[in-house]
């Protein structure tokens, strides 16, 4: 079945992926839960592949759950199923995703939409972007993961802060907590996402792979086993072409071609 509510091109190594409901504000029903999951897999097994940007149409990147299709009255053990099946069959492999993922955040990024971007690597905000954690307002409490990930950027009572008043936070705001990496005006958000992910995608495939991973394990991992886990990850690192094509290029003082694009 074609995409309806995501939109997805690659081009440069660089895969777009664009939430596109923009009369709801790209909130998230169901279906694009299904189109994510998909996606997603599609992206982990395409080698052509090795960056994404994930952004909005419209006004909005991502407004959350689309409340209007929320049913209060479903049975406790089917909202189980279906949460954990959003958890597990989509953000954990996107947070997992072994290829750099750069959000792309051209308006409001609110509840689940804000915690997708939280999932990304790399967030870079329009001048139009705005935060929130607005699950509280909602009776409700954050979820795909925003309690973990939002604490380990912001810290504990900045996330508390955050997460029991739902307030919204502008770009600026966002820049000084640590959320956003970079803010460029509305008009060279796309560009510069997409340049900075043409550049991450021109490198070594299975060192990013590994870094990332590696990163993604850092908070709660000892020293002393990060310390194994590198030393494992180099190893193998030695062992690849993308290593020798790198010395290689050194020796002859030219750029190392580390992907074909073909």
């Amino acid at each position: 079945m074609a995409n309806e509510t995501i939109l997805y091109e690659v081009s440069e190594g660089v895969a777009l992926v664009t939430f596109n409901r923009p009369e709801a504000m790209n909130s998230l029903n169901d279906q694009c839960y299904r189109e994510m999951q998909d996606l997603i897999g599609e992206v982990a097994a395409d080698d052509a592949v090795g960056a994404v940007v994930l952004t909005g149409a419209g006004r909005a990147f991502c407004a959350g759950a689309d409340v209007k299709a929320m049913n209060p009255g479903t049975p406790i053990l089917a909202r189980r199923k279906r949460h954990r099946w959003i958890l597990s069959d989509i953000l954990q492999p996107l947070v997992n995703l072994e290829k750099p993922v750069i959000a792309a955040v051209n308006g409001d990024a609110v509840g689940a939409g804000f915690n997708i971007a939280l999932a990304a690597d790399i967030i870079i905000a329009s001048e139009a972007a705005r935060f929130s954690q607005i699950f509280i307002r909602l009776g409700l409490v954050p979820d795909l993961g925003g309690l973990h990930l939002l604490t380990r950027i912001v810290g504990l009572n900045k996330a508390k802060e955050l997460c029991f008043t739902g307030k919204k936070i502008d770009a600026q705001e966002a820049l000084r907590l640590g959320i956003a990496n970079h803010i460029v005006p509305a008009d060279e958000l796309l560009p510069e996402a997409r340049k900075l992910a043409a550049e991450i995608a021109a490198g070594p495939a299975t060192a990013l792979a590994m870094t990332k991973m590696l990163l993604n394990k850092s908070s709660d991992t000892t020293f002393e086993q990060m310390l194994e886990y590198e030393s494992f990850a180099q190893t193998l690192a030695y062992s690849t072409d993308e290593y020798r094509e790198a010395v290689t290029a050194f020796r002859e003082k030219r750029a190392p071609k580390f992907r074909s694009r073909d």
